[in-house]
């Protein structure tokens, strides 16, 4: 809880440095973190003016893989040795998993291949069939037929007859 008194204070009187202090001198072993060295060790930038990275920069470079499992160099461990072992186990898992599902999109393959060819086989019944029924009228059209009778100019055709239809017996 802040109470406000009538009295200005003096931001000056409030500070917690001691100016009667002694001064600071730093031993012979203090060295500051960021020193000449420092910067000398970090990369530079290819920008246009270059400026160098002061943060945390560590130098990584890949391990060929015929030194990292090289026991000379990287001695294994029995649980590094176990769980090599254990990732081993995962990936023929894994390759049993791919080749099953390689295999069950074949077989969907060819259940989907095996229903459209009898799909299409009753299509092409139909198209056999129509295709006798058109060889059965143009060979009905190319064959011998009798000719028609002429009807003579005092037959006409009456296009508007009325059905003739017997009469009820009463």
């Amino acid at each position: 809880m802040v109470v406000k008194t009538g009295k200005k204070t003096n931001k000056a009187k409030c500070s917690k440095l001691d100016v009667n202090a002694p001064p600071f001198y730093p031993s012979v072993q203090w060295y500051p973190v960021i020193t000449d060295e420092y910067y000398e060790q970090r990369p530079h930038s290819p920008g246009r003016e270059g400026f160098v990275i002061a943060d945390a920069f560590y130098d990584e470079h890949e391990i060929p893989d015929e030194e990292l499992f090289d026991p000379a160099l990287h001695p294994l461990t029995q649980d590094e040795l176990a769980e090599l072992e254990q990732i081993d186990e995962i990936n023929e898992l894994l390759a049993e998993l791919d080749i099953m599902e390689t295999h069950q999109e074949l077989h969907y393959k060819l259940v989907e291949l095996t229903r459209e060819k009898r799909a299409s086989s009753d299509v092409d019944a139909e198209i056999i069939s129509l295709m006798t029924k058109s060889t059965k009228t143009k060979d009905r059209v190319k064959s011998p037929r009798m000719p028609k009778k002429q009807m003579h100019c005092h037959m006409k055709k009456q296009n508007f007859v009325p059905l003739q239809q017997p009469r009820s017996v009463k």
